[in-house]
């Protein structure tokens, strides 16, 4: 068992408390809004994420908190995991309008650090009783704030899918020893905007997403030149150039789209270390393919092979998109229809580039000293990924 500092003994809340509590949640708060989603605040949260017909609530709880208010032990033995499990269940509840309560299934919990203190950190799936809305719910909570009047937990919004809140949270409010319950209303959401939404989020993590982005660049990089004695040679003509684009971009497509859609209707998944570094392999052999023609005349053929591993990784926000299949097909649709939009996007502002690079005098210097960058930013990557640095 971890031996746990036992923090200064608490008073009871007074009137004057309550306020400096109320000061110590915005604060809580400003350090939550921040860039930086580490938790550094001595207090809980609450991150909901709703989706039709679950809402994915992610906790966490100070380690050192946790065991002097319920002297349970706190380390990651099964043993102690499930008397951690038992003890927030019990000391918790969300409720539909009428006082039925919500299904709480836990997927994980463990006693860990991400930053700061470790804490205890728990993954839930919220579904509501039949014939409930899925976008009205009440919080209730008395974990650590009954043994620990001073402590209290903040309660946010992580994502609406549906609702268009994704990458910006909202503070609900601080859950206390005098205010346990919170009421959460989310309004109407139809698949009109569920589609809407998921096409921007598609749309916001490919443009963040620079692996992905890189490795189809660098996959266009030696679009507009023919091979000449196992080398890159002369320039290609601008409308066979188009044509090869199109094949690659839409190969790409097919295949991320495959195995996004594997992992929305049918649960597939793999871990994620293994899958981040398969992205980064790509990004290297795109890289070398960019300096020297190792798979010409191929390149659709690698980018639908290798989408199906970035396909992976886009896999991870499904539990975003919903329990119904109408639902998730919907959200499907629409997040790929975001993802294509930035891909011909980059290709229409890359064409003319490309081109102009392949007639260049200076062009094949250019493009072995970008596919060079990209060799390294992708070593970079699958040494990161690996564990290696």
């Amino acid at each position: 068992m971890i031996s746990i500092p036992r923090p200064p003994i608490r008073r009871r809340a007074t009137s004057g408390s309550v306020t400096i509590r109320t000061l110590l949640a915005a604060l809580a708060w400003l350090c939550l809004a921040s860039p930086a989603a580490a938790h550094l605040t001595p207090n809980s949260e609450i991150r909901l994420n709703f989706a039709p017909g679950l809402v994915k609530a992610d906790i966490v709880v100070p380690q050192a908190e946790f065991g002097y208010a319920t002297g349970l032990p706190t380390d990651n033995s099964t043993a102690s995991l499930a008397k951690a499990q038992a003890r927030v269940v019990a000391d918790m509840a969300v409720l539909d309008a009428n006082g039925k309560p919500w299904r709480v299934a836990v997927d994980r919990i463990a006693f860990e650090q991400i930053a700061g203190p470790p804490d205890l950190h728990l993954e839930l799936s919220l579904t509501p009783p039949p014939a409930s809305s899925d976008r009205s719910l009440l919080w209730r909570w008395h974990v650590v704030t009954r043994e620990a009047p001073n402590h209290f937990a903040l309660l946010v919004v992580d994502g609406d899918l549906a609702g268009g809140v994704s990458g910006e949270r909202e503070l609900i409010g601080a859950l206390t020893a005098g205010k346990s319950e919170l009421l959460v209303e989310r309004g109407k959401a139809g698949l009109g905007a569920l589609f809407l939404n998921a096409m921007a989020l598609g749309a916001q993590h490919i443009a963040e997403g620079y692996d992905h982005l890189l490795f189809l660049l660098a996959l266009l990089l030696p679009a507009p030149m023919l091979v000449a004695g196992g080398r890159w040679g002369e320039a290609r003509p601008p409308a066979a150039t188009l044509h090869k684009l199109a094949w690659i971009v839409t190969a790409f497509t097919v295949g991320h789209s495959t195995t996004l859609i594997l992992a929305a209707l049918f649960g597939v998944r793999l871990p994620p270390q293994p899958v981040e570094a398969g992205i980064a392999l790509s990004v290297l052999v795109s890289a070398i393919h960019a300096a020297r023609p190792v798979f010409p005349g191929k390149e659709p053929l690698v980018a639908g092979l290798f989408g199906l591993v970035h396909g992976l990784a886009f896999a991870t926000l499904v539990s975003n998109f919903g329990l119904g299949t109408t639902t998730r097909i919907v959200a499907i649709l629409g997040f790929n229809l975001g993802i294509e939009a930035v891909q011909l996007g980059v290709v229409a502002v890359t064409l003319p580039v490309l081109l102009m690079l392949a007639r260049w005098r200076y062009g094949n210097r250019a493009r072995l000293v970008l596919a060079v960058l990209t060799g390294i930013a992708a070593l970079v990557w699958l040494s990161e990924r690996l564990g290696l640095s």
